[in-house]
């Protein structure tokens, strides 16, 4: 299977495609391919063409999604493929894995857990770097494009709009994707796992999608949504092997930053990552 690395750059007026593109070009990065939009997607509909292109068009396996304010350790990427054949092998219900985690340990603490696996409290959200697979994409798809479809798309594409475009609920459309939200959960609700082994969670899901003090339209709660509704969770390493390090954009600035502590967490490098293939649940 041909492997490449894939840069989808978002358009606009404020996009800056030529600059980035020279940095990429200029980059060692062998098989990199660039796709760039002639107007500004926002990150719901870029995040979810992308996966669309990669697996409906390009019909690849798998794929790693890195999006771009986070830095990653050097195994990282065979750390994560790593993770996801183990959790795939291990459980019936592992849609999405991770190796990135709200991780506060000092090196010597994280060293202890390298091979520790939770389903933690990002759960539902931030899917800022993850391993996914066909199967699961073809589940996951058909509420997604709907997602897509009814709403995201009814967003002006106008520069007036560069920031709903990013995150939906800011739009006339918010109220409409929770009530429909909401319906589906009352209509269909999640569906049954996989015969075989689970990785359980103990986090009241149907609770936190049903709320409206959660704000259900952007495209990571969205993503963890259809994930719940299919039947499968997402699970991270204990010991992060990628930190944020975007302050500034659409949806986020440093003081969002600082509040969600991303600026407390560090990245540090072990070479136990280059062989680690055996991973398990954290203790309760």
């Amino acid at each position: 299977m041909y492997a490449a690395l894939l840069f989808f750059l978002d358009g606009g007026p404020g996009a800056k495609q030529e600059e980035n593109m020279m940095i990429i070009n200029n980059s060692k990065i062998k098989n990199k391919e660039i796709i760039t939009r002639k107007r500004n997607y926002g990150c719901a509909k870029n995040l979810i063409d992308a996966r669309r292109f990669m697996f409906d068009w390009c019909k690849y396996e798998k794929i790693i999604v890195i999006e771009d304010d986070i830095i990653v350790s050097p195994h990282y990427i065979r750390t994560l493929l790593a993770l996801h054949q183990w959790a795939k092998q291990n459980y019936s219900n592992i849609g999405v894995v991770q190796c990135w985690s709200y991780c506060f340990l000092n090196s010597e603490e994280k060293r202890k857990k390298l091979h520790f696996v939770q389903n933690g409290e990002t759960y539902w959200w931030s899917f800022v770097s993850y391993c996914l697979d066909q199967e699961v994409w073809h589940a996951l798809r058909p509420i997604l494009y709907e997602y897509e479809t009814r709403f995201v798309d009814k967003i002006p594409w106008t520069e007036d709009f560069f920031k709903e475009r990013s995150k939906p609920g800011l739009s006339s459309v918010g109220p409409d994707i929770r009530a429909w939200v909401k319906h589906l959960i009352d209509t269909q609700g999640p569906k049954r796992v996989k015969e075989g082994p689970c990785f359980k969670t103990n986090i009241d899901l149907r609770a936190i999608f049903a709320s409206i003090n959660y704000d259900i339209t952007s495209q990571d709660l969205m993503t963890g949504f259809v994930l719940w509704m299919a039947g499968y969770v997402k699970i991270e390493t204990v010991v992060n092997r990628a930190r944020h390090i975007g302050k500034y954009g659409i949806t986020v600035d440093e003081k969002l930053f600082k509040l969600l502590q991303h600026d407390k967490i560090t990245l540090d490098y072990y070479e136990e990552d280059a062989t680690l293939t055996d991973f398990r649940e954290i203790p309760q």
